[in-house]
């Protein structure tokens, strides 16, 4: 039995990773042969260290990024795929699959509100190409702005082109956005036949070819010396080809305007890609609930693995509230607020709600967030806040073990109901800091609902009120901080790493994954 766990995004390190990778380990642990699949040069020691997981029974199989159509004719080696890539479209081929959604994000999420609105209402009416051109393996989605889209190829993207009894002339312009330096594109095909050869540079120029009279379907292959971007993005890149088609062809409006406004194609509307698995699971009710309303599809629940045992709740507690999250300025990935709860800590403090109390904002850094960390610094100016950026596991353990209050604001500002992606899906660092001791004061939003029980573990919050006000009570209450303490450490047991093997090998029953 081979089991394949496919996460395009081994080399972030982060909780989906961690989550897709238990699978794994409980996989290997049930005697399947397991590989962790993915594109970016890890290593096997260091992921299972830094992500706590077990994997000396399993296997890292790093594959070229070469596009969804390429991973699907790899899925078809194994009895069992689990794709736990965020917001993937593959489809794979294996004998059994399942998906692992964190959440099901709209393709169109990042476009201003007006355009998602135009996209959805409008989008299925115009089409991006017209005259037979079938995109093969080796080419990666659709991206780009307003004005222009384009396709990359990877080092050999295959285009297939119908029989025809006349030449055909392709249209195209090819470029490379963030091409390092101008590289050679031949076009080829299957009996290595040299149909066009360029200079292909980062700005976008017309091309034309001619592809000959055949009896047959052609393969052109697009071959170019490959680049990888660098950072987190690690696929292996050719050329950027946009506005390609068969001159000649019919054109009518709806193909100009898809051209002339590409983000109308980016409507979230082609869900085929659910057809093939055979189960669809959640990282928590929150979850299962958006996948209903935009998939049209049932989930299974499998909250994600916390290593509640490397939390051990200290006897005595620093007077200190902590709130643990990457830093991202709103706007940019899963905001977590920690300027606005700065400020409202700065707030109390500066009133004398907290005397003696003090603030940790301890989270992950990327170079790009230094100004907004600046920011979050600059408003706990001379009141006691500590930022602690990039922290190690176990000094974020030490305080979320030793502090009393967790805070998450996750979502704050935000319209859930118009951009639920934006919550806190399940709400990791919750769990972790009730295993620890702490009690959380969450906003009453997303997952922490399933998380945080009102009044019996902690406090939920729908106004910055009412979580400072529920904050200066458990400051001044030394009894009740105790007694909401041990039932967070109690309540977090349910999202161990135990209750999850117990969970995934329920959906395995449920879904005869493994035969």
């Amino acid at each position: 039995m081979r089991a394949a766990i496919y996460d395009r995004f081994w080399h972030s390190q982060g909780g989906g990773e961690r989550h897709s990778g238990m699978i794994g380990q409980v996989l290997s642990q049930d005697g399947v042969q397991v590989d962790l699949v993915g594109h970016s040069d890890v290593d096997k020691d260091e992921l299972g260290d830094h992500l706590g997981l077990d994997l000396s029974k399993v296997d890292l199989r790093i594959v070229a990024d070469q596009g969804d159509l390429a991973m699907a004719s790899l899925s078809e080696e194994y009895d069992l795929w689990v794709n736990g890539s965020y917001m993937s479209r593959l489809a794979p081929r294996s004998k059994k699959a399942a998906y692992l959604c964190y959440f099901p994000t709209p393709f169109d999420a990042d476009l201003p509100p007006w355009q998602r609105t135009l996209g959805r209402a409008a989008g299925h009416l115009v089409t991006a190409h017209a005259g037979g051109l079938d995109f093969g393996l080796g080419w990666y989605p659709p991206e780009g702005g307003r004005r222009r889209s384009w396709h990359w190829t990877s080092a050999d993207g295959v285009l297939v082109m119908p029989r025809s009894d006349r030449d055909r002339v392709i249209r195209m312009e090819l470029g490379g956005p963030g091409l390092p330096r101008p590289t050679e594109l031949r076009v080829e095909d299957d009996q290595g036949t040299t149909y066009f050869s360029a200079k292909v540079e980062s700005g976008f120029a017309l091309h034309r070819f001619t592809v000959p009279a055949s009896t047959r379907d052609l393969e052109l292959h697009f071959r170019a010396e490959p680049f990888t971007p660098g950072g987190s993005d690690t696929r292996e890149l050719g050329v950027a080809v946009s506005k390609m088609r068969v001159e000649g062809g019919h054109y009518g409006p709806r193909q100009r305007v898809a051209h002339r406004y590409p983000w109308l194609l980016r409507a979230p509307k082609d869900l085929s890609f659910l057809g093939s698995y055979d189960a669809v699971m959640a990282n928590s009710e929150f979850t299962k609930g958006w996948i209903s309303r935009l998939w049209s599809t049932d989930a299974d629940v499998l909250f994600p693995p916390i290593q509640v045992q490397r939390l051990h709740p200290a006897a005595e507690r620093e007077k200190a509230v902590i709130t643990v999250g990457r830093f991202f300025a709103p706007g940019l990935g899963h905001a977590k607020r920690q300027r606005e709860m700065v400020e409202l800590f700065a707030q109390a403090s500066r009133a004398g709600r907290l005397p003696g109390w003090k603030m940790y904002v301890v989270g992950g850094m990327e170079a790009s967030q230094k100004g907004y960390v600046e920011q979050v610094r600059r408003a706990g100016a001379g009141v006691p806040v500590e930022v602690i950026t990039n922290a190690p596991r176990t000094q974020v353990e030490q305080l979320l073990s030793t502090s009393s209050v967790f805070w998450s604001a996750t979502g704050l500002g935000e319209d859930e109901e118009k951009s639920p992606w934006t919550s806190e899906h399940f709400g990791m660092t919750t769990v972790e800091a009730m295993a620890g001791g702490c009690v959380p004061v969450v906003i009453d939003r997303a997952g922490q609902r399933e998380i945080v029980r009102e009044d019996v573990d902690g406090y939920r919050w729908s106004t910055t009120a009412q979580l400072l006000d529920r904050t200066v009570q458990l400051a001044g209450d030394e009894s009740l901080r105790a007694r909401l303490s041990a039932s967070s450490v109690e309540r977090a047991q349910a999202f161990s790493e135990d209750a999850f093997a117990d969970r995934w090998h329920g959906i395995v029953a449920k879904h005869s994954l493994l035969g």
